[in-house]
């Protein structure tokens, strides 16, 4: 298996983001964000979600969201992202974690080496990520707020169900798009 192989296409990540907004809100308001007008696809939900809920929540539906899509992640591309492999769980919990992250990081097909980046120090990961999560306009952030939830929903899922708290997620509307996360490494107890 190629390391390309290993790569999730762009579009299942469109796909985990309207299946965890389906989960989290329903299939039926799922469908009633979808008949808004204009464009389609994960443009739509983008700009339908902060007016139909306002900002703060759609941000916050983005969140469960992302927690949500772990599921569906996992389900269809563990193994080939390594993360459903023995050796995987058999690894210390801290270097686990940090592996983990690096391989969701890793799984952008078509990303550009400098859109994502993962750095870490003895307290916390920092998260950046520049161009958007998504490919269209998505003026509350909400691509950002939904790989938080994802991140976070992942730690707790390699971390033996610990929180990882988010620490900091600061956003720009900047033509890049550039969102910034910390999460700690440090569990709460």
């Amino acid at each position: 298996m190629s390391r390309n192989d290993l790569r999730l296409p762009f579009e299942m990540w469109s796909e985990l983001f309207f299946q965890g907004v389906e989960d989290v809100l329903g299939t039926q308001a799922l469908a009633g964000l979808m008949r808004a007008p204009g464009e389609q696809g994960t443009a739509s939900l983008l700009l339908s979600l902060p007016q139909q809920y306002g900002e703060r929540t759609a941000q916050g539906i983005a969140v469960r969201a992302g927690r949500a899509a772990l599921r569906h992640l996992l389900r269809r591309r563990a193994d080939a992202l390594g993360l459903g492999a023995m050796e995987f769980w058999l690894l210390p919990p801290r270097r686990r974690l940090s592996q983990g992250l690096r391989a969701l990081m890793d799984g952008w097909e078509n990303a550009p080496a400098h859109w994502l980046a993962l750095g870490e120090d003895e307290h916390t990961w920092q998260v950046q990520i520049r161009g958007g999560l998504f490919a269209s306009a998505d003026p509350a952030h909400l691509g950002c707020w939904f790989l938080s939830g994802l991140l976070q929903e992942f730690l707790s899922w390699a971390g033996g169900a610990r929180v990882y708290p988010l620490r900091a997620l600061t956003c720009t509307s900047s033509p890049e798009g550039a969102c910034q996360m910390v999460l700690a490494r440090e569990p709460l107890d």
